[in-house]
């Protein structure tokens, strides 16, 4: 893709070394990216544009509108990626009725009023970098839920790696404050060496601050205990030389994953020692970054004192541990992707797009309890219905391809529909795959892992003693399955033998979802890009797992997302039963279906 990142940047803060780690990972992806700011303060392989981002009065914010337009369109940026409000602002005006999509990194608290409630100038998704700023957007700002992705800072692991370290042994207590010589982090900066100092005084420790970020002819501090150091390049080593790290946000992160212990103390809260007791609450603050208020924060004596007592107690082997898989770079660069992906269909297609649910697809109706089957000859009408409402179908690699504009939207139906089916019945390739070619139509079909089931033993009929012989159950097994790549079904994955996930562990989940997709890549020698939750069964954490282990798409049943590309790991399907008629297929694939449903299930 062409990714514009446009920042408003007068001096170095951590909102450009995040954009500077994603625009490198992105590079490494082969995307074309560009990088437009006032000023630019770390170099970076991305093609670079200077211009006023953040600009002084009305009119000079008009002819910086012209210029980033005219930018975006000379450049064919297909997304653009902003990281202040400023450059969201200007974003906003400059790609007005452009096919560009647009997303927001939010990495502070965000001023209330009137007309940020009123205008959401973040584009199609905003990405705040930790749940207090998510609370924030949600509770007081009363923005789109469905257009809020949470995402933590990304941090380049090869830059920053655990090593043992003993701590305390030092005859100097060695502290690194990483900070900036100017607003909140200052005047913390200050509050925090003048209050330790007295602490470690009292005790008779011996101790040397080392403040990273600033100058010292921009800080009021009277000890000569402290030096200064300004740097733009921090990694593990430099975060080794010290026993205990004092920061917050990306400098806590790091150092957590150097091995060395840190006290989070940002410009909202001191959060004290990071223990693996407290990590998971510090983190929604982005360790002490965030709060509730502007308020600066406060500092208890007693707490520090503690602090200081038990920091070389700590296990940084597992707190090391928990950073990496929280603020992996190219994990987080993964998620940010795919939300560009989103963000550009969404740009282009921004209606509902219906997913029908089929199973079965029997010569005759059966006596099902759960009436999942279509009978043949009524699915003919469903496709002839189909057919003459100019409806096309597509697969969800098609779809990717779309997202990943891969193929021009210009090629884009007009009123595109999918068909899905489950588990893989023999009468799918018997009686629905003739009938899709016969219409010139394609379904996808999810498939169990296991080649071997032969039969549907989770969803019995009542009736039926003869379970597993009746040929109403029958699944395509063994060296049959392999016609399904000379079908008009497209192969994704239905887990490895149809068990509910939610009940599972995490690790089970990633497993079922990493293995299924392992099996079926293997033994078809395709990509699989789409899971269905068995069952339609799933919850947040399916959701993530299904992200974080490849799919470009998970597949609920009856909830999830109003818009495919708003949560493309939770997307609606519409269950189809045996006696759908004209009109009841006409509202399940209506544009309004969705918003019906949720307004009338909410879900």
């Amino acid at each position: 893709m062409r990714i514009a990142h446009i920042l408003s940047q007068n001096q170095l803060t951590g909102a450009e070394v995040y954009a500077v780690q994603l625009i490198s990972e992105q590079i490494k992806n082969n995307h074309s990216v560009y990088q437009v700011s006032n000023g630019f303060f770390t170099n970076t392989e991305a093609e670079k544009f200077q211009m006023p981002v953040e600009t002084n009065g009305f009119f000079e914010y008009i002819k910086s509108i012209f210029i980033l337009r005219k930018f975006l369109i000379q450049n064919k940026i297909q997304v653009i990626h902003s990281h202040s409000r400023a450059a969201s602002k200007l974003a906003k005006s400059a790609r007005l009725g452009l096919k560009i999509g647009f997303v927001s990194s939010i990495h502070g608290r965000q001023h209330l009023s009137i007309s940020k409630k009123i205008h959401n100038v973040y584009g199609d998704f905003l990405i705040p970098v930790c749940e207090n700023i998510d609370q924030q957007l949600k509770v007081e700002f009363k923005y789109n839920p469905r257009r809020i992705k949470t995402i933590a800072n990304g941090i380049d692991q090869k830059l920053f790696s655990f090593a043992e370290k003993k701590t305390g042994t030092s005859e100097t207590l060695a502290i690194g404050l990483i900070g900036r010589d100017t607003g909140p982090k200052k005047i913390r900066t200050e509050f925090f060496v003048s209050e330790f100092s007295q602490i470690l005084e009292a005790r008779r420790i011996n101790y040397h601050f080392t403040i990273v970020g600033g100058l010292e002819k921009n800080f009021d501090i009277k000890n000569k205990y402290v030096t200064y150091y300004e740097t733009t390049g921090l990694n593990s080593a430099f975060y080794q030389k010290f026993d205990l790290i004092c920061g917050s946000g990306r400098a806590c992160i790091e150092s957590l994953l150097s091995g060395v212990p840190v006290i989070a103390f940002g410009e909202s809260a001191y959060c004290g020692l990071v223990t693996e007791e407290n990590y998971l609450h510090l983190k929604k603050s982005n360790f002490g970054d965030i709060g509730f208020d502007f308020h600066l924060p406060t500092f208890n004596p007693k707490i520090a004192a503690k602090d200081v007592e038990q920091f070389s107690t700590v296990n940084l082997k597992n707190l090391a541990q928990l950073a990496r898989d929280d603020f992996s770079l190219i994990e987080v660069n993964k998620k940010i992707e795919r939300l560009y992906e989103s963000s550009y269909f969404l740009r282009h297609y921004s209606k509902w797009i219906p997913i029908l649910m089929y199973h079965k697809i029997p010569e005759q109706d059966l006596d099902s309890i759960h009436k999942i089957f279509v009978q043949k000859e009524k699915f003919e009408k469903h496709l002839q219905f189909f057919k003459k409402m100019g409806f096309t179908t597509l697969t969800f690699s098609e779809l990717k391809k779309y997202q990943r504009g891969e193929i021009h939207f210009k090629y884009f139906p007009r009123k595109p529909l999918v068909l899905t089916f489950d588990d893989g019945y023999t009468d799918n390739l018997v009686n629905a795959d003739p009938l899709l070619k016969e219409y010139n139509m394609k379904a996808q079909i999810f498939l169990l892992a296991d080649a071997q089931i032969e039969s549907n033993t989770w969803d019995q009929w009542s009736q039926d003693s003869a379970f597993q012989k009746n040929e109403r159950h029958l699944i395509t097994a063994g060296e049959n399955r392999k016609k399904w790549l000379t079908s008009n079904f497209e192969i994704g994955s239905h887990g490895l033998n149809h068990l509910k996930m939610p009940l599972m562990t995490r690790s089970e989940k990633k497993i079922e979802l990493t293995e299924s997709k392992k099996k079926l890549e293997s033994e078809f020698e395709i990509k699989i890009c789409a899971f269905a939750y068995t069952y339609g069964d799933t919850d947040a954490e399916c959701a993530r797992a299904c992200e974080d282990t490849g799919y470009d798409y998970g597949l609920n049943t009856d909830t999830g997302g109003l818009l495919l590309e708003e949560e493309p790991y939770s997307v609606f399907r519409v269950n189809i039963f045996p006696d759908e008629n004209i009109l009841s297929l006409w509202k399940k694939t209506s544009k309004w279906y969705r918003q019906y449903y949720y307004l009338k299930r909410g879900r």
